[in-house]
């Protein structure tokens, strides 16, 4: 069945750049497998939304699949690969050849398949390191050359008879990956089982990433390993149990019972650079913000704060004798 990327995010086919970031980090919060430990369908759920947001958040990957959406099928041929086509297998094929090889799986640790030129990794950095900067360690799957072909994909290799050796072919307006050789322009008698024909395979490396300070999801940052590959990498901040970032102030909730509002009271709460004294004065209504200036982010130079929103929580069931003290707080009230 063909899948709808706008359907799956949520979103028309008119949506803005912003509307459609809205709703994938909505989504994406809603399903990360932080929030869902041990859940596989919100795992999947998860994974599917971020494929679609690969695409449809990318300028050019957007148009192009716009295009094929409204040329259908019949644009690139009903018959199958004699006719140019892909072989029935619906949006899911044609996406492999229009971003070479599919989607990549967002969870993080692997490169996507959608550019060997190009390839992606997500990071997943903690709350605090994204804020104030930092390193993170992760391992990755990196292309490397196959080393029983030695690159070469194959043996008894020939002009590909399809797309004559330029590794393209006109579909429609488009012109697309040639389905007969794959791009590579040529085909062989004997493909390199280790590899299949790509001259490549999957080697682990373990990298540092320097995550700048300030950084936010969907930040995107140019790396290399030390073997010289150069790629992209996606922050995925996770999500902080107390703090939450808006633009470059800190925001956090505190709950306090209801004499502690009326008589005041002291709490530890925590900051970017640890745990600090706060103050409540006496009389704090509910919906109170405290503002604590400089313990926000850094940015251009001008410091955050963080912002404590203040909730005052009232008793559910009382004694008899509570009972009668709120009583009499009424009346002389």
């Amino acid at each position: 069945m063909n899948r709808n990327l706008y359907k799956i995010i949520g979103v028309d086919e008119k949506a803005t750049p912003e509307q459609l970031k809205k709703a994938y980090r909505k989504l994406a919060k809603k399903y990360h497998p932080d929030a869902n430990p041990g859940n596989k369908k919100a795992e999947e759920r998860f994974k599917e939304v971020s494929e679609a947001y690969d695409i449809l958040g990318d300028p050019e990957k957007r148009e192009q699949y716009d295009l094929m959406q409204k040329g259908g099928p019949a644009a690139w041929g009903a018959g199958g690969a004699a006719s140019g086509g892909f072989g029935g297998g619906g949006i899911e094929d044609i996406l492999r050849s229009m971003f070479g090889g599919g989607f990549s799986s967002p969870s993080g640790g692997g490169f996507s398949q959608r550019s060997a030129s190009r390839p992606t990794i997500t990071v997943r950095v903690p709350f605090r390191t994204a804020a104030l900067g930092g390193s993170v360690k992760t391992r990755i799957e990196v292309p490397s050359t196959c080393p029983v072909c030695m690159g070469a994909g194959g043996s008894g290799e020939s002009t590909c008879s399809s797309c004559g050796g330029s590794g393209r072919m006109q579909q429609g307006q488009m012109v697309m990956p040639c389905s007969n050789c794959g791009g590579r322009g040529s085909t062989f008698t004997s493909v390199c089982s280790t590899c299949g024909g790509t001259g490549e395979v999957m080697s682990a490396e373990n990298i540092d990433i320097n995550i700048p300070p300030g950084s936010d999801s969907e930040t995107m940052l140019r790396l290399s390993t030390p073997a010289g590959r150069s790629f992209l990498a996606r922050i995925e901040v996770r999500p902080d149990r107390f703090l939450s970032r808006e633009g470059r102030n800190i925001h956090c909730t505190v709950r306090i019972s209801a004499p502690q509002a009326v008589l005041g009271t002291k709490l530890k709460i925590r900051t970017l650079d640890g745990k600090i004294l706060l103050k409540i004065k006496p009389g704090t209504q509910p919906g109170t913000v405290i503002r604590i200036p400089g313990k926000g982010l850094t940015y251009r130079g001008t410091k955050g704060d963080q912002l404590v929103h203040v909730e005052v929580e009232l008793p559910t069931e009382v004694t008899p004798e509570e009972e009668t003290l709120w009583k009499k707080l009424g009346e002389n009230g």
